[in-house]
């Protein structure tokens, strides 16, 4: 379950739609790296399909960044202005999506090394490597700003968008916020003033698809404030938003400068639509919907190298069915994923959590990525 702190007396509000809602845009992601998949040949047999829906299922990414901003500061409204607080806050964020992030990264070098044929580039470095496990924007040598991990480019925003949030709480609540917007819409003034004269660094993280993480603070305000929208509305809301995401997509309104606004926003009323209403009841299938949002973070970071081996078994099977590749892609990307977090990010967020004194680290409490949650650009 997603416990998150309330300011109200400390107490904590378990919020189990916000996992699942971590869990479809998770699965919106793996959706369409698999029509990209069949859109560029790499799946022997199979063409690619006209989708029905028109949705543009990367923005699934764009959902994860609202959702970051929302549990952010559902977890530290409280801690604005508090001595230790900024310190604190990065620990556990660092703590909670660095080490599996780590791993997947160093297994995209390893498969690179080892199996250079399974891989779409081949070309490293050492400094693009060590500045992605610093979660710094660095050029490929193939020329892309995109790590060896190429999902990781969501991780850079993430942490320049938990720094930012960790110095807003130095400062109280009203001065720390502001304090965060400024800073995220001042990173964007270089490359509009000066846009072929600045360095990589400061070109991505001054794009405005950091826009969706105030989105998510925004969310939360609303909720603290117990701000709530009726069953009709919530339905309404979402629907309209999914219109929305699909009729951009038709009409070609996905850049990715403009992506904050035309994904961006629908991301945003559909995360205030899924929190603002009533919760998921705690049922035995809500249980299972937790559990796959809990593994989210996982199904993010490990769904790439789960279609890569799906599409190595598909060639020898010699099918031609669409609708059986989908599933069994689709099936084995979430049965890996809840097993890497069940054996393998469970059990070092627990370890690591007992060294560090961490307690409040745990797998529920990602905001995206994920977190954790990556698409193409």
């Amino acid at each position: 379950m997603s416990t998150l702190s309330r300011p109200a007396g400390g107490e904590r509000a378990t919020i189990r739609s916000v996992q699942f809602l971590r869990f479809v845009a998770a699965a919106m992601v793996l959706i369409g790296h698999l029509q990209d998949a069949l859109r560029r040949g790499r799946i022997p047999g199979l063409a690619p399909f006209d989708d029905p829906t028109g949705l543009p299922w990367h923005s699934g990414v764009d959902i994860f960044f609202v959702i970051s901003g929302f549990v952010m500061y559902m977890m530290a409204a409280d801690q604005f202005g508090r001595p230790g607080a900024p310190a604190a806050f990065i620990r556990r964020r660092l703590i909670r999506v660095a080490p599996l992030y780590w791993a997947f990264t160093l297994l995209a070098v390893l498969t690179v090394i080892v199996l250079p044929e399974r891989v779409q580039s081949t070309q490293l470095s050492f400094p693009h490597i060590v500045a992605s496990l610093l979660f710094v924007p660095w050029r490929a040598p193939s020329g892309g700003l995109v790590p060896p991990l190429s999902v990781g480019w969501t991780l850079n925003f993430e942490i320049l968008f938990y720094s930012v949030f960790a110095f807003g709480l130095l400062f109280r609540r009203a001065v720390g916020l502001t304090a965060i917007v400024a800073i995220l819409f001042a990173l964007m003034i270089p490359r509009v003033l000066f846009p072929n004269a600045v360095g990589d660094q400061l070109d991505a993280w001054g794009f405005p698809i950091t826009v969706e993480f105030l989105f998510g603070i925004l969310v939360g305000r609303l909720y603290l404030a117990n701000i709530r929208l009726p069953g009709v509305a919530r339905v309404a809301i979402i629907l309209a938003a999914l219109l929305a995401l699909s009729f951009g997509n038709q009409a070609g309104l996905n850049a990715f400068q403009d992506r904050w606004f035309f994904w961006g926003v629908p991301a945003a009323a559909i995360v205030a639509s899924t929190v603002l209403g009533r919760d998921l009841p705690d049922r035995s299938w809500s249980r299972v919907l937790v559990l796959c949002g809990n593994a989210s973070y996982a199904l993010y970071l490990s769904h790439l190298f789960t279609l890569r081996a799906v599409g190595v078994l598909w060639s020898s099977l010699h099918l031609n069915s669409v609708a059986a590749y989908f599933a069994l892609a689709v099936v084995s990307s979430v049965l890996v994923s809840i097993a890497v977090y069940l054996w393998f990010e469970r059990p070092l967020l627990a370890w690591l959590g007992r060294r560090t004194g961490s307690k409040r680290v745990s797998a529920a409490a990602v905001g995206a990525t994920p977190e954790g949650l990556g698409g193409s650009k």
